[in-house]
């Protein structure tokens, strides 16, 4: 689905990173992981890209 995103979205996406560079090393690799994962759908949904879970990058 493309679309915008909204604002709301995007806060919540940064108020998640802004957690996890808070915590460091420290945080829990499940919270990158699902950070990592709503960062890629978000993104793909406002350039219209499926996301594709199969093609991540890890770096």
């Amino acid at each position: 689905m493309t679309g915008t995103a909204s604002a709301t979205q995007i806060a919540a996406l940064l108020a998640q990173a802004r957690r996890l560079t808070e915590a460091g090393p420290a945080a829990d690799p499940a919270d990158r992981a699902a950070y990592l994962a709503a960062k890629a759908a978000l993104l793909a949904r406002i350039t219209g890209h499926p996301h594709d879970h199969t093609d991540e990058d890890s770096r």
